[in-house]
This record gives structure tokens, sequence and C-alpha cells, in this order.
């Protein structure tokens, strides 16, 4: 007999942790930070505990119960408050690998807590970015899924701060892992690297779609993964549903494609005089594409971080279809860090000297530059980093466009209320607000599961699972935290 237990990501968005029993093999699709729980308890200033490994977390229901799945240093620390139902790493690993569908946190994030021996399999896309984001990141024991930071510290030099690593395996296409046979196929996503999984056992297929969308550049895996689900005849159909709003109906929303965004960007940009800031996730790689496109087209010299600049020399060494650090119409902005002079000794950090290292110095820009020559740059400026708009202090006419998803979180609204104090004292505001979902739109969501037939429809990362009961009915099987579906 086999199962299939919710863990989290029901009833919610994100933090979707599913095991998978099958076949007499365990493994977890995703392991992922659950957002809204955690804002529940932790903001900006109040934080798990480094100190105290995952005792915070797991004290407060983040993390699941389940004996032999999480690394022994963490072990140690929450065995000494008296909990030994856990295990203490000596047992043999309760699960034989994680399906990971994509780098999102909410699907990746809480692999961080899990001992070193349980493999992770995903996309070497997915790999190189989880390498480049740790890379640049501070340490953060929640998230630190490739090299783990050691607890308890000892506080002496000689130790280092990371101790391990996850073995992160490529998976591509079918493969079979321990008995069972499993298709892992692109999917269009606003990260690259998304996949959703097929996975066939004895007993029966379960399909897993992880996050998809149809309406971006890369539909085509989208529908290719139809197509290979369909063929399976699969029993259970594990399907996202983000953007299922219950009584706000989707055919109230306008979905925009990538071109889309393109088209409007271009309708704010065409013929400004002054500078062009922009703001998207750091992950998208087809939203970058956009907007460096647009800055060639409108004879615009297109600025990125030098974290940018990181993460595309990262996709560009696996194949992405991205610009190289040598081509003639990206800069790099140079920010102000330590000293605030622009010291050498200011950009010491490993990765900065790396990718320092592979740029023409003569592309370096600073805000003064910036500044002076408005009307010829299109720069790169997230929310987080706001401070530079201290030193750049854009002149009138110049525009803001935010092309990322809006604020669905109290703690996103306060975030967005902060956000239009800084434009509004720069003369920014009114934002220009141009955006593509990263999931599927409601109708074709209903379009994927009616063409690929499952037996059963299992509704996860919604908060409106109930859409689907009305239009499939019985077939489908609403799920809530702690359920098990047996077969």
């Amino acid at each position: 007999m086999g199962k299939i237990k919710f863990f989290d990501g029901t009833g919610t968005i994100g933090g979707t942790k599913i095991l998978l029993e099958i076949s007499d093999r365990r493994f977890f699709l995703d392991f992922g930070l659950n957002y809204k729980k955690r804002g529940m308890f932790f903001e900006e200033y109040l934080n798990p505990r480094s100190s105290n490994g995952m005792g915070d977390l797991y004290f407060l229901g983040l993390l699941p119960s389940i004996k032999g799945i999480y690394r022994k240093d963490l072990l140690q620390l929450i065995r000494r408050e008296g909990v030994d139902e856990l295990g203490d790493g000596s047992e043999s690993p309760f699960v034989d690998g994680v399906f990971l569908s994509h780098v999102h946190f909410d699907h990746s994030g809480y692999i961080a807590f899990l001992r070193e021996d349980i493999p992770i399999y995903t996309s070497d896309i997915t790999i190189s970015l989880m390498k480049a984001i740790e890379d640049t990141s501070n340490s953060n024991l929640e998230t630190s899924i490739l090299k783990f930071i050691r607890r308890p510290a000892t506080g002496s030099s000689k130790d280092p701060l990371y101790y391990g690593s996850h073995k992160a395996n490529v998976i591509a296409g079918e493969k079979k892992i321990n008995g069972i046979t499993v298709t892992a196929c692109p999917v269009d996503h606003s990260v690259p690297g998304a996949m959703g999984f097929i996975i066939k056992g004895e007993e029966k297929t379960i399909v897993y779609t992880g996050d998809l969308r149809l309406h971006g550049k890369k539909r085509a895996d989208t529908e290719q993964f139809i197509r290979q689900a369909k063929e399976s005849h699969p029993d259970i159909l594990i399907i996202e549903g983000t953007n299922l709003r219950g009584n706000d109906s989707n055919e109230e929303r306008e979905f925009w494609t990538e071109q889309r965004v393109s088209e409007e960007a271009q309708k704010e940009i065409h013929n400004r005089e002054r500078l062009v800031l922009v703001d998207f996730p750091f992950k998208d790689i087809y939203r970058f594409l956009t907007f460096f496109e647009l800055a060639k087209l409108n004879g615009r010299k297109f600025v990125i971080s030098l974290k940018d600049a990181y993460f595309m020399h990262a996709m560009k060494n696996i194949g992405m279809p991205v610009p190289s650090l040598s081509d003639p119409d990206i800069y790099f902005y140079l920010e102000k860090r330590k000293s605030g002079t622009y010291s050498d000794k200011d950009y010491s950090a490993r990765w900065i000297k790396d990718i320092m290292g592979k740029l023409d110095s003569g592309k370096l820009v600073t805000a003064k530059e910036i500044k002076a020559d408005e009307n010829n740059f299109m720069l790169i400026l997230r929310y987080f980093n706001f401070q530079q708009l201290a030193d750049i202090r854009p002149t009138n006419g110049s525009v803001y466009i935010h092309s990322a998803s809006e604020a669905h979180t109290e703690e996103q609204e306060i975030d967005e209320w902060r956000m239009n104090n800084w434009l509004k004292h720069f003369n920014l505001y009114p934002r220009v607000h141009i955006h593509a979902s990263g999931h599927a739109k409601k109708d074709d969501l209903f379009d994927i599961v009616s063409e690929i037939n499952p037996k059963m429809i299992v509704p996860v990362h919604t908060e409106h699972p109930e859409e689907y009961v009305e239009q499939f009915g019985n077939k489908v099987k609403i799920v809530q935290n702690g359920d098990t579906i047996k077969f």
C-alpha cells in the first residue's frame, strides 16, 4: 500500500511539504518555507535564533515531526530540550530523496534542515541558481541549502562556518531511482529550471505539477509536460492553484503575457528623456531579457547590479540564453559599500571579487555617472536597494517600473507603503505596475486538468481548492495539512 501525506502547503500558497510513499520508497515533493505561517511569528527584526538551530521553528510548528530526516547537528541542539521523537541522526534516513520542483524558497527553503544523506533531485538550472543565491547572500540557517551552517557554533576560528552540503543530483527526462520511475519535465514558470514530475510505482502513477503557467515564454515546455502527463494515465494529479481567487473571479482579472509586459513597458520608456528604473525578481531571467531588449530598442545602457551579473554569468555557464558579461549594451552598477568611497577594499567579498574580475572596469558606473546622463540609462533598482535613490536623486520625468507581483500579505502591504514613501520623495510616484504572473490563470488550470484527465485531483498551493470541486466534482479530493491519501 502507498500513501501521500500532506505536511504543509494545503489551503495556502507555498510551504509545500508532501511525503509520497510508493513501492516501499519514500520521497518528499518539495520541502518549502511557509511564508504565511512564518509571518505569524517572525518579521524583519524578530527572526528564528540561529543559536537555537531548528528549535524555534520546530516548537512553533513550522517543521514537521518526522524521525530520521533532520541534520544531526540540529538534533543535538533540540535533544537538549528533551525532544527525542526526532531521533539523534544515527538512524537510517526516513526518505530516499526530495524531488524539488524549483528554486523558490516556498518550495525549497527548508531543505536546509534535512540531513545531508537525503539527496535532492532537481534541474541543473535550479542547482546553479541555488549555488549563486548562497554565494551572494548573507549566511542564513533557514535557506542555506547546498552548504550547511554549523550548529552549534563553537566560537573557534579553527572550525569552519560550513561543514557539509546536500547532494544535489541533476534529473532530466525519465530515470529509475530506487526502483521508482520518475520523469522530470520542464515547465514554464517565473524562474528558470522549474519542473513537474511524473512518478510511477507498482501501485499508482502520481503527477505533481509544482508551479507552472501557460502564458510565459516557455509555454511549450508546459504543453509538453501536459502531453506526457496525459500519456501516463495518472491516478492522482497534485496540482497548484495559486490564481484561484474564490469570489474574486479570474475572468475579471487580465492576465498578461511576457509580450504584453514588453509592449506596455515600451509605452512608458519610448521618448522618455529622463532615467528609467525597473524592478523585477532577480531570479526571473525571462523578465531580465524583456527589459534588456527594451533598453537596446530605446538606445539605453542597461545597468545591472553586481549580483545580477553573478547570476547572469551562472546562467550563461549552463547554456541559458542570456547575454554575456561582455555584451556592449550591459553596464554594471557600482554601489557604495563599507567606506562609501569606492575603495577597492570595499569590494573584497569573495563573490564580488570573482565577478568583478570578469568585468570590463570601463563599464562600471556609479550613481554620479547615472545622474549626469539620465536619459541614456535603464537601471535595475530593487526595493531593498532603495537607499541608492539618495545617491542617484532622479529628476522629474524619470519613471519607476515595478514588474513584480502585487502585495498579498499584511507584511508586503507595509513594504509597499514604505516603497511608495520613497517613490513620492524622489518624484517617482505613482509607480508603473507591469507584470505577468508566474502561475497559470484559472481557465488554464482547468484546461490542464481536463487534458491530463486524472482519476483523482488534489489541489495544493491554493487558498481556494473549492473551485476545483465546482469544476470537476467528486474527482477532487480537498486535503488539509496532516491529511493522508492511501492507495
